[in-house]
């Protein structure tokens, strides 16, 4: 009798990108391999190198097939303007999460060309939806600030049951492009630095020239002796301050990690109300993100390569510091379920975070006032 003949599946490709989306999503791209891919998959390592000759390869095809179909949505929306291009958005972001954060933390291993090439992709997606927004002059950070909201599932696991998570989040992102903003006068959001001093404490030195360092270029391409040049100080004396690169990268998180729970307690002691008190805590965070750009670049990104337990403790942290949050949102607006004002939260922050990074409206006068106000409307929004 013979043996039947076995056929490769017509969607290999798009089964290799899926998994191998998943796998850098959750354990990050430096600690998979492209065995761990094709064992995933289901195949020989050999029949995985017939589709992506590479790991740089295979992210770079993960950007591009997701960023496809948001442009394929986008072209849709232009064509036939009556239909709703956040709400199609909203369920791609969904239908698969990973995209923002690994655009957002492993950017960085792609060539610098491919970068500037994505880049430039999502500018023209911001271009489409900026022409939604009601007020042209501010159209380009409503896009940013939507792009952003409809990106926080990528940084979270929550899930909630049926359409409703889609409609939530659509909801948010409507409420970013349609909210008053205050006018544009005031601070930037990140306003062009003069040469900091330098830290008497050569501890402290090498801590400010790590967290610089690993939020412009990721963990893993900073060695102990990129630090201690940046900081002005030898080689083997930097062993004298920190014994490993993991333990500057844990001091740096713990730094962070404890700023934002001293911003939570003067909020808290200082509000009249619940709603004062998330007011207080969006215009502490926009600020906390506009003066430590690199520092919440390591908050958001770089956790994950602290070792297990290290990495652990301080998720705990994090969860805990975003569950204040969701309980003032909850006492807030007491009909809103906690799960649903769980991923506002995220939104809300990752609207903050997302803004940060986009200089040029950054330093816009009166970028802060209105990020923070942006967030607001997010906390707000009803799906």
């Amino acid at each position: 009798m013979t043996a039947p003949v076995r056929r490769r599946p017509r969607d290999r490709r798009a089964q290799i990108l899926a998994a191998a989306a998943a796998r850098f999503w959750s354990e990050g791209y430096h600690r998979v391999g492209m065995a761990d891919v094709a064992t995933a998959v289901g195949i020989a390592p050999s029949a995985l190198y017939r589709h992506v000759r590479g790991k740089q390869e295979l992210l770079l095809a993960i950007l591009d097939e997701h960023l496809t179909r948001i442009e394929a949505l986008v072209a849709e929306s232009v064509a036939a303007p009556d239909g709703d291009l956040v709400d199609g958005l909203a369920a791609l972001a969904l239908e698969r999460r990973e995209f923002g954060l690994l655009w957002e933390r492993e950017a960085g291993h792609l060539p610098a060309e491919a970068s500037r090439a994505i880049r430039h992709r999502l500018r023209e997606v911001a271009r489409v939806l900026a022409d939604a927004a009601p007020d042209p002059e501010a159209g380009d950070l409503r896009s940013w600030a939507a792009l952003a909201v409809l990106d926080s599932p990528s940084h979270h696991r929550w899930v909630l049951d049926g359409d409703r998570f889609g409609a939530l989040l659509a909801g948010a992102a409507r409420a970013v492009l349609t909210t008053s903003l205050p006018p544009a006068t005031g601070a930037s959001a990140a306003p062009d630095r003069p040469a900091r001093l330098v830290p008497a404490s050569r501890r402290e030195a090498l801590l400010a020239a790590a967290t610089r360092l690993f939020g412009e270029q990721g963990y893993p391409a900073v060695g102990l002796g990129d630090i201690g040049a940046a900081a002005g100080i030898a080689g083997p004396s930097v062993y004298r301050y920190f014994a490993t690169k993991t333990d500057l990268l844990l001091a740096a998180l713990h730094r962070g990690n404890e700023v934002l729970w001293l911003g939570l307690h003067h909020a808290l002691a200082r509000a009249d109300d619940a709603d004062d008190a998330l007011a207080r805590l969006a215009a502490d965070y926009t600020s906390f993100v506009a003066e430590n750009p690199e520092l919440i670049s390591v908050l958001v990104a770089q956790t994950i390569h602290l070792p297990e337990p290290h990495r652990d403790d301080l998720r705990r942290s994090q969860r805990a510091y975003l569950a204040e949050w969701v309980a003032l949102l909850v006492a807030a607006r007491p009909a809103l379920p906690a799960d649903e004002a769980r991923v506002l939260v995220h939104a809300a922050l990752a609207l903050v975070n997302g803004l940060g990074r986009v200089h040029h409206l950054a330093v816009v006068p009166g970028a802060r006032a209105r990020t923070a106000a942006l967030a607001g409307a997010v906390l707000g929004a009803r799906g």
